[in-house]
């Protein structure tokens, strides 16, 4: 349904078709979907997948955006759980009613005292799912970066860029968002946009280690080894970990760029 309504609803197209979601996410075993599956399916469809606050409060951020929620719900009893994933679709403030899909029918009106009973009961458990264009209405930061790293870590580096530069919309100077597009358009082997976002992050901090250490590994591998050299010494960091990276940087740039 999520896939369905992007689709409709904005430039997005879907890479799975419903058999092939259906087929990633319905466990017979279990009698329906468990979270683990929902969410690698939706990565695997290149949807972004953010966890909500477990809060009204972002719950109508993201439907006054008109964005669906996905929510898990317990609609049975405590001796007979009856467990169901049920899009949310939107609400009306004046009737005090939630739009969902709990049963068979779709956009069902359900007041928000019943909905928030037992959404409550059920561990307030929700996730906005987006495309990569999408920016979700309650998102930070930092939460959003991760989901958008998850994204990557998939395989769908291009439509993590789409995500990385509209993180960056919202957020001009965010030095780990920035990082992580210089990195993912490094990997995909987009080299001038990927100095372009090293040199970004050092007109904000020009002393961030690991952007200093992967902007000299970028400039020993496009043949500038000596401005290479010059940029890792201002790479100074007390973080061990850090320091052994920026250390064997140092060391292929010598044997790789300045011997060979």
């Amino acid at each position: 349904m999520i896939s369905s309504y992007w689709q409709s609803n904005s430039s997005y197209t879907p890479r799975l078709t419903l058999k092939e979601l259906d087929e990633r996410t319905l466990i017979p075993a279990k009698g329906g979907t468990l979270q683990i599956e929902l969410i690698a399916a939706a990565r695997a469809n290149a949807l972004l997948v953010y966890p909500l606050e477990p809060t009204f409060d972002a719950l109508f951020m993201e439907l006054k955006e008109n964005h669906p929620v996905i929510v898990l719900v317990n609609r049975g009893f405590s001796w007979h759980e009856l467990w169901h994933y049920a899009p949310v679709t939107g609400y009306d403030a004046k009737r005090q009613t939630i739009l969902t899909h709990f049963g068979d029918k779709p956009n069902e009106a359900v007041s928000i005292s019943t909905f928030e009973s037992i959404w409550h009961r059920s561990g307030n458990w929700g996730v906005v799912l987006l495309p990569p264009s999408e920016l979700p209405a309650s998102a930070s930061p930092q939460k959003y970066l991760r989901a958008a790293y998850d994204l990557e870590k998939t395989g769908m580096v291009d439509e993590a860029i789409i995500a990385y530069k509209s993180a960056l919309s919202r957020w001009e100077q965010d030095i780990p968002i920035l990082f992580a597009l210089g990195n993912a358009y490094y990997s995909t082997n987009q080299i001038s946009n990927a100095e372009e976002r090293y040199r970004e992050i050092l007109l904000i901090d020009k002393t961030h280690p690991l952007t200093l250490n992967n902007l000299a590994d970028l400039l020993c591998r496009t043949n500038r080894a000596e401005e290479a050299l010059k940029v890792l010494d201002g790479a100074v960091t007390t973080d061990t970990k850090i320091k052994s990276i920026i250390d064997a940087t140092r060391q292929e740039i010598i044997e790789g760029c300045i011997f060979h």
